[in-house]
């Protein structure tokens, strides 16, 4: 039985893959998928959304659509957004695996995705278009070297014991700086009339 999550929270368009053998990753022994999706909220690229398309009787998913809008558009503050589809799942990384996964009825496996992530390694141009994608298209900067390897280690890592990230100790009380907050809620509000408002709301009162 393959076990998927959909969960959220990074705010960014990533996957991960668990093992029922973290000591030999394979497509054989992947056997869960956490599917992170996007956020509304614009803190790491345009709002986003998705939606997913299930086999009825095996509750697998067969495909998602990710649909995002501009927050640049000149009409977005006036008559509000405008969704479109930004990219399909299968349509993008369905023929990237031996042999292509791209008919309807097929299901995006733990093994489907493991070998996604065997393409990245030897295909760079599709790892960089999902690079890409976490963000759509927003600030995107190439992702090489160790760059990549821990990136496609981290899409390995659905359990926490097998994180790739490297975490430091302590607190980081740049958060609570105001120059530093506004600096962040600019740049995450990216084109927008929010970072402007939240100056405002942010100025002493005379």
């Amino acid at each position: 039985m393959t076990l998927c999550y959909p969960t959220g929270h990074t705010h960014k368009d990533e996957f991960e893959i668990g093992y029922n053998n973290y000591a030999k990753q394979t497509f054989a022994t992947a056997n869960t998928m956490s599917y992170i999706a996007p956020a509304l909220t614009p803190t790491s690229g345009s709002p986003a959304f998705r939606v997913y398309n299930l086999d009825p009787v095996t509750f697998g998913v067969l495909d998602f659509t990710e649909y995002s809008t501009s927050l640049e558009a000149s009409t977005y503050q006036t008559t509000g957004p405008v969704w479109s589809a930004y990219y399909s799942a299968k349509a993008a990384y369905g023929p990237l695996v031996t042999p292509p996964v791209t008919a309807a009825s097929a299901e995006l496996s733990p093994a489907f995705w493991h070998n996604v992530t065997a393409a990245f390694q030897s295909n760079d141009a599709a790892f960089q278009q999902y690079v890409s994608r976490k963000s759509r298209g927003w600030q995107v900067s190439a992702c090489t070297g160790d760059c990549k390897t821990d990136e496609i280690c981290q899409l390995r890592a659905a359990e926490a014991q097998y994180n790739c990230a490297t975490v430091s100790p302590g607190i980081d009380f740049k958060r609570d700086d105001e120059e530093s907050v506004m600096k962040v809620r600019e740049s995450e509000c990216h084109g927008s009339k929010v970072a402007e408002m939240l100056r405002n709301i942010a100025k002493p009162a005379a």
